[in-house]
């Protein structure tokens, strides 16, 4: 099965590719994230998410938030998302 994110990841040079083993975020359309590389759950409500990576947490804010998909190091957010940043 074709992987999108390792094929970009094969065609960085090896210096960025440390730059993208910390976590994957892709937001699409603002109605689904999908994250590879949490490392756990802090906050869980319909109107915030977050979550840790190595480097911090990411806070996700938005309306009617849930969580469709969880895994040891895999999550998918569902719901209207407003904003993610990072801390």
């Amino acid at each position: 099965m074709f992987n999108f994110y390792e094929e970009i990841k094969s065609q960085l040079k090896k210096a960025q590719q440390n730059l993208l083993a910390s976590y994957t975020m892709v937001n699409l359309s603002g109605a689904i994230l999908y994250v590879e590389g949490h490392l756990g759950l802090t906050v869980l409500s319909p109107s915030l998410i977050a979550f840790k990576i190595k480097k911090g947490r990411v806070e996700v804010e938005g309306e009617g938030l849930f969580l469709s998909e969880l895994s040891l190091n895999t999550l998918k957010i569902e719901g209207k998302i407003k904003r993610v940043e990072e801390f």
